[in-house]
């Protein structure tokens, strides 16, 4: 990981002001950020994608650990944030925020009660991650470090990993894998539906990468301690 400094200011409140912070260090190697309920100054990211509640950054000093995310979720509806447009390169100010709307989901690291916002440029190009091209290719056996090798273990478990907080191993796990490229504008490529559209629309996919467990019907069977068929393309 790229050396990076950080420093803290004054503090107001109670409450430390963190200042030289990346993206990388907000969203921390672990499931929940390491600077939750902290705030800081002048955080740099180019805008990726709008959505109706906020916007996501990208770092524009991207460090070399793939276990930190280098993209974030702003939350906010102020004017400041929704008149801002895709290919900015926007620096503000805000607050280290953990959010969920289930106990049965996993946490969100974002960034909320954005201020100071400037934008230092317009126009600048986005372009997706690639999954398997320009990330690590997603696991193909454990789902959680905490699951003993066997999925059926870890029934939900988003208490215990929320609890837990491990350090990500992306090369070796399918949730650490995914929760390393938090907030990011991906693609996947070739994506093949895996699974019927749940209610909300939501659909399962895989994508050219080496997949495991590959059954008749076109899906994905999961077992338990990793003893699937592995398929290569």
């Amino acid at each position: 990981m790229k050396t990076t400094s950080l420093f803290c200011c004054a503090v107001a409140g109670g409450q430390s002001l963190v200042s030289a912070l990346t993206i990388a260090e907000i969203n921390g190697n672990k499931f929940l950020s390491p600077l939750s309920g902290q705030t800081f100054q002048n955080v740099t990211g180019l805008l990726t994608a709008k959505g109706p509640n906020g916007v996501w950054i990208r770092s524009t000093a991207p460090d070399q650990d793939a276990a930190t995310s280098e993209s974030i979720y702003v939350f906010s509806t102020s004017a400041a944030v929704t008149s801002l447009a895709v290919g900015d390169i926007v620096a503000l100010d805000g607050k280290v925020t953990e959010y969920r709307s289930s106990a049965a989901y996993l946490y969100l690291t974002e960034i909320t009660s954005p201020a100071n916002i400037q934008v230092l440029s317009l126009g600048n190009v986005v372009k997706p991650l690639v999954i398997g091209k320009d990330t690590l290719s997603p696991p193909t056996v454990q789902f959680s470090g905490l699951d003993g090798g066997d999925v059926y273990a870890l029934p939900n478990g988003v208490a215990n990993i929320s609890a837990v907080n491990p350090v990500l191993n992306p090369k070796s796990y399918g949730l650490d894998f995914w929760e390393s490229l938090s907030g990011e504008l991906v693609t996947v490529k070739k994506p093949r539906a895996v699974q019927r559209p749940n209610s909300y629309g939501d659909t399962w996919v895989v994508g050219d990468w080496v997949v495991t467990g590959k059954n008749t019907h076109g899906g994905v069977t999961m077992s338990d301690k990793g003893e699937i068929l592995q398929v290569k393309r």
